[in-house]
C-alpha cells in the first residue's frame, strides 16, 4: 500500500515524547507519515486528528525489540516508493547495577536503542541514495557522551549511535542524503517513566520540552548539522565533562547527580 505523493515522514516511537513531537511537527512541513510505536489505540487516536488537517497517515504498530516484528517494519518501509525523512525514536533506559540488571532487559535496551535505528536505517538508505534526496534523524542522549554509572547500556547504545551517525556522514558524502543524531539534555517524557526517575527532581534550567528540542533538530537538519545537542546548557555541560579524566568524570557522575538522562 503506498499512500504518500507528497513527502514521507517514517518515525518511530510516535506515540509519545520526542517520537510524537516529530511527527507534529514533520506534518506541519507538509509531510505525510508513517507511525511506528507498540500502542495501537494510541497511535490511532493520533492519526484521526492528522488526517482531519488533511496528512496521510499509515499506522503501524509493533514492539520494534521483536526481532520478528521488526524484520516486518523494514520490508514495509523498504517497499515504498519513497522515504524522505526517517526519525528513529524509539528507545528506552534502567538505571541500575549492571551486574544485577536482567540478561533480557539489556539486550533489549541495547536491541531498541542502536541495533533497531542501524536496522532502519540500512532499509532506507538504497532508496535514499538512488533518489539523491533524504534525511534520517536518529535520537541519542548527551549520556552517550558520559560514562554514567548505574546506566552503562543505555550510556553504550547512545555512544554507539552516535558513532554509526558520524560515519555514515562520512559514508554519505556527495549522495544528497543527510544524517544527524540528536543528543538531548532531559525532556519530560514517559522515558522517566520506564527509567525510574522523576521529572520533578529534575533541576529545571536543564529541563527541555519535547516540542523546542525536535524544532532545534529540525532546524539543525535544515543547515547540515550531524551532531547537535539542541540546548546550550547541555552543550557546555557535555563539553566540560569530556575534558575531565575518566575517575574525575566518574566520581561527579556517580555521586547522586541525577539530571543527565534524556
Amino acid at each position: 500500500m503506498e499512500i504518500a505523493q507528497r513527502k514521507l515522514a517514517v518515525v518511530t516511537g510516535a506515540s509519545s515524547g520526542i517520537g510524537a513531537a516529530f511527527a507534529t511537527q514533520l506534518a506541519a512541513r507538509g509531510m505525510d507519515l508513517v507511525i511506528i510505536a507498540r500502542r495501537e489505540e494510541r497511535l490511532n487516536a493520533m492519526a484521526a486528528g492528522w488526517r482531519k488537517q488533511n496528512v496521510d497517515v499509515r499506522v503501524l504498530a509493533a514492539d520494534l525489540t521483536d526481532r520478528a516484528a521488526l524484520q516486518n517494519v523494514e520490508k514495509e518501509i523498504a517497499a515504498f516508493a519513497h522515504v524522505d525523512v526517517l526519525v528513529n525514536s524509539a528507545g528506552f533506559g534502567i538505571y541500575g547495577d549492571f551486574a544485577g540488571a536482567d540478561p533480557a532487559r539489556i539486550d533489549n535496551e541495547l536491541y531498541l536503542d542502536l541495533i533497531v535505528p542501524a536496522r532502519l536505517s540500512r532499509a532506507v538508505l538504497p532508496g535514499m541514495i538512488a533518489r539523491h534526496t533524504g534525511a534520517i534523524i536518529n535520537v541519542a542522549s548527551m549520556a552517550g557522551f558520559m560514562p554514567i554509572p548505574r546506566f552503562a547500556p543505555y550510556c553504550a547504545a547512545k555512544a554507539g549511535l552516535i558513532r554509526l551517525t558520524e560515519a555514515l556522514r562520512g559514508e554519505l558524502r556527495g549522495t544528497g542524503v543527510r544524517v544527524q543524531v540528536l543528543c538531548p539534555g532531559p525532556v519530560p517524557t514517559p522515558f522517566f517513566d520506564v527509567s525510574g526517575y522523576k521529572v520533578e527532581d529534575v533541576p529545571k534550567p536543564m529541563l527541555q520540552s519535547a516540542e523546542a528540542c525536535v524544532a532545534s533538530s529540525l532546524r539543525a537538519m535544515d543547515r547540515g548539522k550531524t551532531v547537535h545537542i539542541p540546548q546550550a546548557i547541555i552543550a557546555l555541560f557535555t563539553g566540560f565533562m569530556r575534558s575531565l579524566p575518566l575517575p574525575v568524570k566518574l566520581v561527579l557522575l556517580g555521586g547522586g547527580t541525577d539530571w543527565w538522562t534524556k
